[in-house]
């Protein structure tokens, strides 16, 4: 358990927050504590009931829990990580 700690604080910060808002937010639909139609991107309900959080739920929710998810999940690690390596060496 040690390790896979060791592993996880290893992440860069920007990569580890946001792959860890995409599991927690589909774990919450995954146990009915937040539908998925309050999170999907409609600009009526953002202009007028100022539901300002569906600006970015709508890129943290990857559908339901399963092989797709988890394919997801390691190609969103991978090229968030990439990427920030490519932005460090232009630095």
């Amino acid at each position: 358990m040690n390790a896979l700690r060791q592993f996880y604080l290893e992440i860069p910060v920007v990569t580890r927050a946001y792959t860890t808002v995409c599991v927690l937010t589909t774990l919450a639909v995954h146990l009915d504590l937040v539908s998925p139609l309050q999170l999907y991107f409609n600009p009526t309900l953002i202009v007028r009931k100022f539901q300002i959080w569906r600006l970015a739920t709508t890129f943290l929710y990857f559908g339901t829990i399963g092989i797709t998810f988890f394919f997801n999940m390691v190609f969103t690690y991978r090229y968030c990580r990439m990427l920030g390596g490519r932005l460090l060496s232009r630095a």
